[in-house]
């Protein structure tokens, strides 16, 4: 009783400051009939017509599969010369899997002299610079890190033994495949292709041959088998163990909805693999792991600018802004915090669509390292919001904030990256804030579950 006193004191609390977005709210009076105008077309989204939609979104997949091409043949120099020595993030993982392949997984971690230097550097390592160098014939390219855990070897190391391209082709390939066919599951028809290519983070996941779509499809799969299948909602949810701050929210999450056996099925499926990791590349790829790899890149996220403007958490927005490290560190233990409670709330006490909605767009405010390729999972949670929303019909601001969050990939582009302007984290909050609107009419029976 404590547990549900406490967690509905911090639902109060959340729900209290969503009165904000209330015209109704005191204090809240529109000077002019043109601002409210603007505002009442902002609340109620009836602007967004599906006829509208369906046309941006046709514009919007069309713009991204053009210009996602251009930026992967200038990136590999098929149809611009190759000045910029650019690559893909794929290359990391296949140069990784070869290493690890020829018994050389040391190389992928182990800096050739002077650790403690390294740590705190830009570095690569030489042996992992010297492969990615080998590989595309370039000896200026652009050099990539491997931050990521030797249980993610699991997946390089058979990648590598094809060739490169081959290997690309099929690791997103079947991301692509298995994303579509959670999208299907999740609407039940396949009218969810479009949005998933007009969809920025989704298309440039694809074309760097980045994880993301891996991190969807667990998530995802997870959340719709949790309720009649909680082991294998929990295994699903520890194949996340390559990214093992993806964990946080889930943990989270699984407690507050008391999911004891999917939590236990989450430890022992994360464990098991790196586990195995262990086994078949040595354990001492761990403690090179978490002695050299863990301090490097924590060292590299904290002071290193290049990654600011494409990282979408709290901490980068306060250092893209000039704050120093603490600060950054407080701001983001505070939103982390406050994410964290509006969670658990939501989870403990919203309908399941609610619920799912919650998790997958807390991910960017509560994990401490977040790319903008990352936000594909973000996709996830405008589905379940959607899917609530048809059933009881659209809450105030609810079609303007989804609008926003489908944008927010190319708004990173626009304002993070370009202009150093962090509007994703208000449009974050504002998601979130909304999720909270309607477990608020939830609770209060103001529309049907």
């Amino acid at each position: 009783m404590g547990q549900m006193r406490g967690a509905r004191r911090s639902v109060a609390l959340f729900t209290g400051v969503t009165q904000i977005l209330r015209p109704e709210a005191p204090g809240v009076q529109e000077n002019t009939a043109s601002g409210a105008g603007f505002w009442a077309a902002l609340r109620q989204g009836d602007f967004l017509t599906p006829e509208r939609v369906r046309v941006y979104i046709r514009i919007l997949a069309v713009a991204n599969l053009v210009g996602i091409g251009l930026a992967v043949c200038r990136a590999h120099g098929w149809l611009i010369p190759q000045e910029l020595h650019d690559t893909t993030e794929f290359m990391s993982f296949y140069a990784a899997g070869r290493l690890v392949d020829a018994g050389q997984a040391a190389a992928v971690y182990l800096p050739a002299t002077d650790i403690q230097g390294y740590i705190h550097s830009t570095d690569i390592p030489a042996g992992f610079a010297a492969i990615q160098q080998s590989l595309s014939g370039d000896a200026q390219i652009k050099l990539l890190g491997f931050f990521y855990p030797p249980v993610y070897w699991l997946i390089c190391a058979p990648l590598a033994y094809l060739g490169f391209y081959q290997a690309y082709v099929v690791w997103v390939g079947l991301g692509v495949a298995a994303f579509l066919v959670l999208l299907r599951s999740l609407w039940g028809r396949w009218t969810l292709m479009w949005p998933a290519v007009a969809y920025f983070a989704a298309v440039k996941n694809a074309a760097v041959g980045e994880n993301a779509f891996l991190s969807a499809v667990l998530v995802g799969f997870g959340l719709l088998a949790l309720e009649r299948r909680p082991l294998l909602a929990g295994a699903l949810f520890g194949g996340l163990c390559y990214k093992p701050h993806f964990l946080l929210p889930l943990g989270i999450f699984l407690v507050a909805r008391l999911q004891w056996r999917a939590l236990l099925g989450m430890m022992v499926s994360g464990a098991l693999l790196c586990g195995l990791a262990g086994v078949l590349f040595g354990w001492q790829s761990w403690t090179d792991y978490f002695t050299i790899v863990v301090p490097h890149a924590e060292w590299m996220f904290q002071h290193h600018g290049f990654a600011w403007g494409i990282q979408i958490t709290p901490f980068s927005t306060v250092r893209l802004l000039g704050g120093n490290i603490l600060l950054a560190n407080i701001v983001q233990a505070f939103v982390m915090l406050l994410t964290s409670a509006a969670l658990f709330g939501i989870a403990r006490f919203g309908s399941a669509n609610l619920r799912a909605a919650a998790l997958v767009a807390s991910f960017p405010l509560i994990v401490s390292v977040m790319l903008d390729y990352d936000l594909t999972i973000c996709a996830l949670g405008m589905v379940f919001l959607a899917r609530q929303a048809i059933r009881t019909g659209f809450l105030p601001w609810e079609k303007t904030l989804l609008a926003a969050m489908f944008l927010l990939p190319l708004l990173v582009l626009a304002c993070r990256t370009a202009l150093n302007l962090p509007v994703d984290q208000v449009i974050l909050a504002g998601f979130m804030l909304v999720l909270l609107l309607r477990l608020q009419a939830e609770r209060r029976g103001l529309v049907r579950l």
